[in-house]
């Protein structure tokens, strides 16, 4: 199947954890039980918009663009039920009442800081090799929970921050031998 005729459907898995490094863990590292969200609902999305300044000349007309801010916000809906991910979207603190038998997740207070977050989400393509979003990020956008008649799902978002310099997030794409032998040599080493 060539590139141009793949379909990616959208299904993968949600990591998130509190982040405090200088540089992007290894993928077995961040892909491991204790930060997948479990299952999500909604798919997962993200959305890049770039702010463009045009230089124009005396006639009106654009002679040169620059980027001058970039925004990345992911979004998903979580369905499983746990606090301490609800805590990383949040300034709220967890605590636990052994006593009364009590997990409790209280906002408000004396904590204004927003915990920063490693995101990684993993899609598995057909061929069987992985498509990895990866971003350091902060919930600070709040969430939603509807407890209706079906399924609670918490809608979620992320916007990144650059907490490690020049990053913000990205995309690894695996590649099977027969997709690196099409590359082009020019892009074969620093890709």
């Amino acid at each position: 199947m060539s590139k141009k005729d793949e379909i990616i459907f959208g299904a993968g898995e949600l990591y998130l954890n509190e982040f405090t490094g200088n540089a992007i863990p290894e993928d077995e590292e961040i892909e491991t039980p204790n930060f997948n969200v479990g299952h999500c609902s909604g798919g997962f999305s993200v959305d890049y918009k770039p702010e463009k300044y045009n230089v124009e000349n005396q006639y009106g007309k654009i002679v040169r663009s620059y980027v001058i801010k970039e925004e990345i916000v992911a979004q998903t809906g979580i369905l499983s039920w746990d606090l301490n991910k609800l805590a990383l979207l949040s300034t709220a603190k967890i605590s636990v009442d052994k006593e009364n038998k009590k997990k409790i997740l209280e906002f408000g207070g004396s904590n204004p800081t927003i915990k920063t977050v490693l995101l990684r989400f993993v899609h598995t393509k057909e061929n069987g090799k992985k498509l990895r979003f990866t971003m350091i990020g902060q919930g600070g956008n709040g969430f939603a929970i509807e407890f209706t008649t079906k399924e609670l799902t918490v809608d979620a978002q992320i916007t990144a921050i650059e907490y490690i310099k020049g990053f913000l997030a990205r995309i690894d794409e695996e590649l099977t031998d027969d997709e690196v032998s099409a590359l082009p040599e020019s892009t074969k080493e620093g890709a």
